[in-house]
């Protein structure tokens, strides 16, 4: 059984803001070292309820800004790990292989208060929606996904995390490691307890996950883009773009990697030529 898990950052116990990688202090070092382990002891604690529960293989996108947060040298050795830049897509590996994915370190769609440091890809976007329905990173982690019929069955991260996804997708398993107070704050529960929580939460994740449908739109996928400052200045030439208002445009799409293309020029069917042979060796 191949496991799927996307990680991030701000929604990790113990954590109550963005993470800064341009102050050169010893407190910002210390504090984004302090960062580092948390995360790490809760991938971990997400791996090893996994294959406790009987998955084969785990895949961990180290997918927050840096693309090298998690502690790869404490990491369990029984996952790999996709680290780095220049990544041919956003989730490289994530296809019709896989059985299940799920994600650590979960935060709030953009605006979301409370939501310990919510936002949706960049602090720039207002909202995103796809037919009328908005969502965040998870949610479109889960469409991708869900294209492959994949289905997204676990999330930890913030309280308002949770519930976003439970919005979307029903019956998903949550872990609420912590409730925003505010964008830079929040209530979280200790270190260990949120791992056990994790580690918990992920064996239920694979045992129902078969009663957990892969999350999907009906094409044509009209994708509204509205951003909190001044970004289209003039109209499309591309007839699947409609520029609404200086902060707001639409795209159409046929299904997903068609909008992934049309919004990051990823391969238009969201798979890269080097990936197309994958297997347990590296």
């Amino acid at each position: 059984m191949k496991i799927y898990m996307m990680t991030d950052l701000e929604g990790v116990a113990g954590v109550t803001d963005f993470e800064n990688r341009t102050i050169d202090t010893h407190d910002n070092h210390e504090t984004r070292m302090r960062m580092r382990r948390l995360l790490t002891g809760e991938v971990n604690a997400a791996i090893d309820g996994l294959f406790e529960a009987g998955a084969t293989q785990v895949i961990v996108n180290d997918g927050h800004g840096a693309g090298y947060t998690i502690d790869f040298e404490q990491l369990d050795p029984r996952a790999q790990i996709i680290h780095g830049h220049e990544r041919p897509v956003w989730l490289p590996l994530l296809d019709e292989s896989c059985d299940a994915t799920l994600l650590i370190g979960a935060h709030a769609k953009a605006s979301s208060p409370p939501g310990t440091a919510y936002h949706t890809m960049s602090r720039a976007v207002k909202d995103w929606s796809i037919n009328g329905v908005s969502f965040g990173e998870m949610g479109l982690q889960a469409l991708i996904a869900g294209h492959f019929g994949v289905s997204m069955v676990f999330v930890s991260g913030d309280a308002h995390a949770c519930r976003e996804i439970g919005e979307l997708i029903p019956g998903i398993i949550t872990a609420s490691v912590k409730r925003g107070l505010s964008q830079r704050s929040a209530v979280s529960w200790a270190p260990q307890k949120a791992r056990e929580m994790i580690h918990a939460g992920v064996q239920q994740a694979l045992e129902k996950r078969d009663q957990i449908r892969p999350l999907r739109f009906e094409p044509p996928l009209i994708f509204r883009d509205e951003r909190y400052d001044e970004m289209w200045t003039k109209c499309s030439d591309h007839p699947d773009i409609r520029i609404i208002d200086h902060n707001t445009r639409e795209i159409r799409a046929d299904d997903i990697p068609d909008l992934l293309h049309k919004l990051y020029g990823y391969p238009k069917d969201y798979r890269a030529p080097s990936l197309a042979e994958e297997s347990n060796d590296v």
